[in-house]
């Protein structure tokens, strides 16, 4: 009986050792709220730490939060990307990929013509089956949980330079594509997100000429029936907790300082996670905005708003500003607790979140390489395909030679958002490919140099002109 309880005694203390280790910190303990949770965690922090937790760099290693940032995803996962191609880099003397393949879909405006949310849904989960790949992968050298996606602005002018990452000009698409989109990408865990969505850019954001300084000049019922609308959905239907605050103003203020951001989004919709600047837009509300004296008073602002992630440097502004008393801990303190919100919502709190081991297993096949997604890819394209009129062309019979012209033929064409395709299928390689199997004659000329366009367009019973629209007059 003694050794019994001997045995029993040493069984009670490795496991309340083993308790200790697995959840050393009270903010772990998953049985109380979130909110309570968050509120724990915050008193662990430092100053310094705080003012950490304002960066897009979410956690604190300290504390067995790993840190997370963030990635754009409005139409699949854009890691490296060709806009910003180097091949390889060097990172701690090794050559590592810049670039890292993704299943790339169709921009937004091109989802935004499918007219399918269980589509954009599905699209969403894909995407966010390759973030996790990543960034618990042992391959990327970034790693995020964030998304920057959708882009939940309104394409009302085209010639806005952003067109193309909107879903469309109609607030009710927008807003019923924004939500499919943020439900695909968080996942329907009960508990936990696969990873967080951040809409983009909150508000009227579409005026490409001086967005950096101008203000979009309209009344609350336009705020609530159009440009908000769509953001207004994806928090309140969505479930998103994250967006961006855009660049331009609204009836003469900054967004990433305006009063709209916690009257309006926290505390009527309900967003008590990340609200962020756009890049560069801290710094734009003293060189562009002249809102505010200097970067210090202007860090206070931020601060004050509501906005809790600055995506510019910011930490000497923000300690200065707390030195000099234009902004309190307790203020600093209250702004980040959105953002460790969202991180608990991923799970990097805990160590039982439900997508945790996805990209540990080195041997896996990656997602971008699954058929089962190439093929989701080839129906999200058709379906983004527009026909603006057909005189009788289509289908296509009693046909026997094609002509293929134009630069756009065997190109592909990346936009700043794009990631890196693992593999490419052009037009002209599809006409090829399509030739063969109907017994159709395919004739390619990328350009009229020398008459070649011309004189193949002569030859054949059909020409497809793939171009820009102002690009036709070379032709």
């Amino acid at each position: 009986m003694k050794h019994y309880q001997l045995f029993l005694t040493m069984a009670l203390c490795l496991t309340t050792k083993l308790t200790a280790n697995a959840q050393p910190y009270d903010f772990q303990n998953t049985k109380l709220s979130d909110e309570k949770r968050v509120e724990l965690f915050v008193k662990h922090l430092t100053l310094d730490e705080k003012m950490m937790w304002m960066s897009p760099m979410l956690g604190t290693p300290r504390l067995g939060v790993p840190v997370s940032g963030c990635y754009e995803g409005l139409h699949g996962l854009a890691l490296g990307g060709p806009s910003r191609h180097n091949g390889v880099k060097t990172v701690d003397g090794k050559e590592v990929p810049n670039d890292l393949p993704t299943t790339i879909f169709p921009q937004a405006y091109g989802m935004g013509a499918t007219w399918d949310p269980q589509l954009i849904q599905r699209i969403g989960e894909i995407e966010a089956e390759e973030v996790r790949w990543y960034a618990q992968g042992n391959i990327a050298q970034r790693k995020g949980l964030v998304v920057f996606a959708p882009n939940a602005d309104l394409a009302r002018d085209p010639r806005w330079g952003r067109t193309e990452e909107s879903f469309g000009e109609d607030p009710y698409l927008t807003a019923q594509l924004s939500v499919a989109m943020v439900m695909g990408l968080q996942g329907n865990d009960p508990r936990y997100w696969k990873t967080a969505a951040l809409m983009k850019h909150f508000l009227a954001n579409s005026n490409e000429d001086g967005r950096d300084s101008t203000s979009s000049n309209f009344d609350e019922r336009l705020f609530r029936e159009y440009y908000s609308y769509p953001f207004y959905k994806g928090i309140t239907e969505g479930g998103s907790r994250a967006f961006m605050a855009s660049y331009n103003s609204w009836n003469g203020i900054p967004m990433c300082v305006h009063p709209c951001l916690e009257e309006i989004t926290r505390k009527e919709w309900g967003n008590n996670g990340i609200i962020c600047t756009d890049g560069g837009a801290f710094s734009l509300l003293v060189s562009a905005h002249h809102y505010y004296p200097d970067l210090t008073a202007a860090a206070a602002g931020v601060v004050k708003a509501g906005t809790s992630q600055f995506l510019d440097r910011f930490q000497p502004y923000l300690k200065e500003a707390v030195e000099k008393g234009l902004v309190t801990e307790a203020e600093i303190e209250q702004v980040i607790k959105g953002n460790i919100y969202v991180t608990l919502k991923l799970g990097l709190l805990d160590s039982q979140c439900p997508y945790a081991e996805i990209g540990k297993d080195s041997t896996a096949q990656p997602p971008y390489e699954r058929d089962e997604v190439k093929q989701f890819v080839r129906e999200v394209t058709a379906k983004s395909v527009i026909l603006l009129k057909n005189d009788g062309i289509l289908p296509i019979k009693g046909v026997r030679k094609i002509a293929v012209v134009g630069p756009y033929a065997d190109k592909i064409v990346y936009d700043w958002y794009s990631g890196t395709a693992p593999y490419e299928n052009t037009i002209l390689k599809a006409m090829l490919e399509a030739g063969r199997e109907y017994g159709i004659e395919i004739l390619y000329a990328p350009d009229n140099q020398f008459g070649r366009a011309e004189a193949l367009a002569r030859q054949a019973d059909m020409v497809l002109l793939c171009c820009k629209p102002n690009n036709w007059s070379i032709f």
